[in-house]
């Protein structure tokens, strides 16, 4: 038996997770089983759980994207992944439970380098960040870019990227507080608390190369201003709870948009890229060029307590599962 955080209907995550104990399955012969050991909540579990990508994701599910896990268990066709292989079993939820049974083309290599709480933060923000910067945005010394909601935990990994290039962002913030929490080098801070805070915060700041947004909404009008003609808009969350407005692409002709959206891109991509790249984004964790803060831990079976303590996230620091 083990225990399980089971999503039975679409809703608010404290009020729809809910906490079951299931028979483990037999596995099957080409599935590795994985012991997970600690695991993160992220923005991207509660949206899926409320609902908002329905028509991808069948009731009942087990949330949870990102968890670091060693190999228990083999079927008798793997070969190649000894058991208590560090890994982390990516592009399916899942994580959010005590065992997962997975294809084992899909399990990443953790290094030892990484601590456990290390490696469950090390896939979803760090993996986002790394591939907007470095495969989207073409980041290189001398760039002028801009990151919102920068005192977030990718906020943080943002600005640790850019900066060991050499590339000091425009940092904006919702508040003084977010301020005192911000980590690296920026060119500036922008605390952007009302409807023109932002503007008049980049006033004189025109002629960026590059935004990378996760808040949506109105602002990103705002925002897209203050690119130079051919500047790249990346868009990649939606932290405010609103669609950026229709009148956005007519009003910014000569600017490059694009989403980005980590699960996309490794169900796009093979296995052989996938580690690739999460092997350059360990090595930065490993050499502390970023980090990600862990605020609180709680056991899986407190799972309604540690959604609680996660929300919202513009609070800054992981809550994990352990």
């Amino acid at each position: 038996m083990q225990y399980q955080a089971v999503v039975r209907k679409f809703g608010p995550a404290p009020e729809v997770v809910g906490i079951e104990r299931a028979p483990l399955p037999a596995l099957r012969r080409d599935h590795v089983r994985v012991r997970l050991l600690a695991r993160s909540i992220n923005p991207s579990d509660i949206i899926t759980i409320s609902g908002a990508y329905a028509g991808r994701t069948t009731l009942p599910f087990i949330p949870g994207f990102e968890a670091f896990s060693v190999v228990e268990a083999c079927g008798e066709a793997v070969y190649g992944l000894p058991l208590g292989t560090r890994v982390l079993p990516v592009r399916s939820a899942g994580g959010w439970q005590e065992f997962k049974d997975t294809d084992p083309s899909w399990c990443l290599r953790v290094p030892d380098a990484l601590s456990d709480f290390e490696a469950a933060t090390s896939y979803v923000n760090p993996m986002t960040a790394w591939l907007m910067l470095h495969n989207k945005i073409g980041l290189r010394p001398g760039m002028r870019i801009a990151v919102n909601a920068a005192a977030s935990s990718i906020g943080s990994v943002l600005i640790g990227l850019a900066n060991a290039v050499g590339v000091e962002p425009v940092a904006i913030v919702r508040s003084e507080e977010s301020r005192q929490r911000l980590r690296g080098r920026h060119e500036t801070v922008v605390i952007d608390r009302e409807d023109s805070d932002l503007a008049a915060g980049l006033a004189g700041r025109h002629g960026l190369d590059a935004v990378l947004d996760c808040v949506g909404g109105p602002r990103a009008s705002v925002l897209a201003d203050a690119l130079k003609p051919g500047g790249h808009f990346v868009h990649y969350g939606l932290l405010s709870g609103q669609s950026i407005p229709n009148t956005f692409w007519a009003s910014h002709p000569d600017i490059r948009f694009s989403f980005f959206h980590l699960r996309e891109w490794v169900h796009s991509e093979t296995m052989d890229n996938v580690q690739r790249a999460y092997s350059e984004v360990t090595a930065q964790i490993a050499a502390k060029v970023i980090a990600t803060e862990v605020r609180e831990v709680f056991p899986l079976e407190r799972i309604g307590e540690a959604l609680q303590a996660a929300l919202p996230f513009r609070t800054g620091g992981k809550v994990l599962l352990a």
